[in-house]
């Protein structure tokens, strides 16, 4: 009886560890989601970490073509609306994977539905006037789907 009771005392401290831990991430996403991340910072991150991110591209001129500058390896999902995303970026696109949103200026339209849609998601500060204005790499020209890590999408 007594290793009965010992065991059900260490399932609810289990289960209450697990409930802080989902909480405090949770928390901490929401904490991230507020902070828009810096293009030098996020330039310099992406240089020295091995961790991806998925970048994608939401600005709504997108949807006649994607030849202008760009993030590389950046997804177009214009207007944060998938039935609008080419169908070579569709599939590439991941809800779950750490994601830094681009729009024209680091704000715009969609961009509330946007950082709903993906699980950690943070917004390019300045957006893509920004990247340019730091002399960032860039890509420019007819999109073609990035290599496939974490989705594509990730530098």
């Amino acid at each position: 009886m007594k290793g009965r009771i010992e065991a059900v005392g260490w399932a609810v401290v289990l289960a209450a560890l697990a409930w802080f831990v989902v909480a405090e991430g949770r928390t901490r996403s929401d904490l991230e989601r507020q902070v828009p991340v810096p293009a030098q910072e996020f330039y310099r991150t992406l240089a020295r970490s091995q961790a991806t991110w998925q970048v994608v591209d939401i600005r709504e001129d997108l949807a006649e073509g994607y030849e202008d500058a760009r993030v590389p390896g950046s997804l177009p999902m214009p207007g944060c609306d998938l039935a609008r995303t080419p169908a070579a970026a569709r599939d590439r696109i991941l809800p779950s994977v750490p994601t830094v949103i681009v729009t024209a200026d680091g704000t715009g339209e969609g961009l509330e539905r946007c950082e709903a849609f993906f699980t950690s998601a943070r917004v390019l500060e300045g957006g893509m006037e920004a990247w340019s204005d730091a002399s960032l790499p860039e890509d420019s020209g007819e999109y073609s789907p990035p290599s496939a890590r974490a989705g594509g999408g990730c530098l």
